[in-house]
């Protein structure tokens, strides 16, 4: 049984409650509120507009819910999990519709939500269709991605798959192109054109994209960096690539 997936912070609610105003399907089964946050004027504007009920909690009683340390600003929502995903097939229906080069960003086995929230808010801010995760030995959307993403989870479709290579030789026969960002890549970036609907792979942050995928790879892609840094971490990476796509194709 999956574990309960909750929201929390102030912009991530008002993000989910802007994805329902554009017609998705409500995230929120339950709504949970400080006294304190009860009284902030855009909370309850947000609340106020879709009708929530919400139930006033303690400081405590939220941490006990999110965890410790959390930056909730006493807001929490338990979100129904199903609706944070989207079908690939429902996604290739609306890019075909929508996108003549549509970009695709692949996690392959990350670990860190603050990598996977960052890679999402970088995917919004620079136009990629979809965000496609694996639902094994890679984190899972949760409130921290949630919150690091900030509320840009609601924002883009997110495609949980099964088999990551099977997936891939899928959307290569429907006409994407794969890039697998490697260090070890032979195309540099600023030699990649992204002029075909695009997959950009992003590998774990220990040890990047797993062999038998990156063979499945049509490039593997590597970004030039000063001798002085070995290398980028997988989120401020991904983000470089998706600056140089959106170049090209926004």
């Amino acid at each position: 049984m999956s574990e309960k997936v909750y929201l929390y912070g102030k912009n991530p609610l008002h993000e989910a409650l802007l994805a329902a105003k554009r017609g998705q399907q409500m995230p929120l089964e339950r709504l949970f509120l400080t006294k304190q946050a009860s009284e902030d004027p855009k909370v309850i504007s947000d609340v106020q507009t879709h009708k929530l009920a919400y139930g006033i909690v303690t400081f405590d009683e939220i941490e006990s819910m999110v965890g410790k340390n959390t930056v909730h600003q006493g807001v929490c929502a338990l979100l129904n999990e199903k609706t944070l995903y989207t079908s690939l097939e429902t996604v290739l229906e609306q890019t075909k519709k929508t996108s003549q080069n549509p970009l695709f960003i692949l996690l392959d086995e990350l670990q860190d939500p603050h990598n996977v929230g960052a890679i999402i808010r970088s995917a919004v801010a620079f136009g990629a269709s979809a965000i496609l995760i694996g639902e094994h030995s890679q984190t899972q959307i949760n409130g921290t991605v949630i919150k690091t993403s900030s509320g840009m989870t609601f924002a883009i479709p997110i495609v949980k798959i099964g088999n990551i290579n099977t997936t891939l030789k899928k959307l290569k026969d429907e006409g994407f192109w794969t890039y697998g960002l490697s260090m070890e890549g032979d195309t540099q970036l600023h030699n990649a054109k992204f002029d075909t609907p695009t997959i950009l792979v992003i590998g774990g942050e220990g040890d990047g994209i797993r062999m038998k995928t990156l063979e499945i790879c049509d490039f593997k892609l590597s970004i030039k960096t000063n001798a002085l840094c070995e290398s980028l971490n997988a989120s401020n990476a991904a983000a470089v690539v998706m600056y140089e796509w959106n170049k090209q194709n926004i």
